[in-house]
């Protein structure tokens, strides 16, 4: 009798599992034609295990502990949110001195619009290239006073007339990030080049096929060229000497908010040092130009890095922006030297 059961209970289980695998469908192949939408896939079905749609995640500075965002930016806190827009919603970020805005990305990671201090903005399924949701990469510039800057954070608003969740498309993790990192270590190597201003855009037509597909991996979520524009690579990157680099001062709106930062990360795009990270205020600044070190630690000015270091500089709120694009591209041969001072 015992036998016959356990015969039994053995061969229902088999048949539970063979249904089971019947009704799960097999994840979708990961490919460079769909893969900017299936890394924009992982970026939304992650966010939404965090908060509810319609939700902000507001999240403490970045640091090796905190960091959702591949190659995040030390300089700002991030607020994150998947939102509804089948029937529309409204953004606002209310006014305030230092730099704060609502980046909105749709699920082909375009649109790309931003919401800055002071503003408010509504928008429909008809003001983007796809998709019924949006992700926001909200950026609140840290100030001096912390209590502050949070405040801020706060203050950011999102009214939705809807509220379904986002459906994940149904890629596997697995195969995201193995491609990812292929595309990465392919960057890296030198092998393509990013067109910064072309990477991140309203639409198809305004993208470099390439960029589009490179800056996904290489650092999804990044800025429109009006709002901020970024060297994607340090010339001389990876080594561990003692070193030092000094680049020209860019023609940033100072004014009204504008900076500039350099972030350190590992090969892979992932902070792993405590001292990771210099803006502009703690660089030596010598007049018409700035000076950064690596791992010289007789300079208060120096950023600690590992080997086969990647590094990205952020410049916000170019002044003009066909102008920074060619500044941009005059110093990518500036070049990280030994320093022996």
């Amino acid at each position: 009798m015992y036998k016959r059961t356990m015969t039994s209970l053995l061969a229902f289980g088999l048949v539970l599992a063979q249904v089971s695998a019947m009704a799960a469908p097999s994840p979708k192949p990961v490919t460079k034609e769909n893969y900017v939408v299936a890394e924009t896939d992982w970026y939304f079905t992650e966010q939404q295990k965090r908060s509810p749609v319609n939700t902000f995640t507001h999240n403490s500075p970045v640091s090796i502990k905190n960091q959702d965002v591949i190659r995040s930016n030390r300089d700002v806190m991030y607020s994150l949110a998947v939102v509804d827009i089948t029937k529309g919603v409204t953004f606002t970020v209310p006014k305030r001195d230092a730099f704060q805005a609502i980046h909105i990305m749709d699920e082909n990671h375009l649109t790309h619009r931003v919401v800055t201090a002071g503003e408010s903005v509504t928008i429909t399924q008809e003001d983007v290239t796809a998709g019924t949701h949006v992700y926001l990469l909200a950026r609140t510039k840290i100030t001096e006073d912390m209590e502050e800057s949070l405040a801020a954070q706060r203050a950011m608003k999102i009214e939705a007339k809807s509220a379904k969740p986002y459906v994940s498309k149904g890629f596997a993790e697995k195969d995201v990030t193995a491609l990812r990192n292929s595309l990465t270590a392919e960057f890296i190597a030198g092998k393509v080049k990013i067109i910064e201003h072309k990477s991140f855009a309203p639409t198809m037509d305004d993208v470099d096929p390439t960029s589009y597909l490179y800056a996904a991996a290489v650092g999804w979520g990044g800025l429109p060229s009006h709002t901020a524009q970024y060297l994607p690579t340090v010339n001389g990157q990876g080594k561990t000497e003692c070193q030092t680099y000094t680049i020209p001062k860019p023609d940033l709106d100072w004014k009204n908010g504008g900076f500039f930062s350099l972030t350190t990360y590992d090969a892979d795009g992932w902070i792993v040092e405590d001292n990771f990270y210099i803006d502009h205020n703690r660089m030596q600044d010598n007049g018409d130009s700035y000076t950064i070190y690596a791992n010289c630690p007789n300079q208060k000015n120096s950023i600690t890095v590992q080997e086969g270091w990647t590094g990205v500089f952020r410049f916000y709120l170019p002044k003009k922006e066909p102008e920074f694009i060619e500044f941009i591209d005059s110093i990518r041969d500036i070049k990280m030297e030994p320093y022996d001072g």
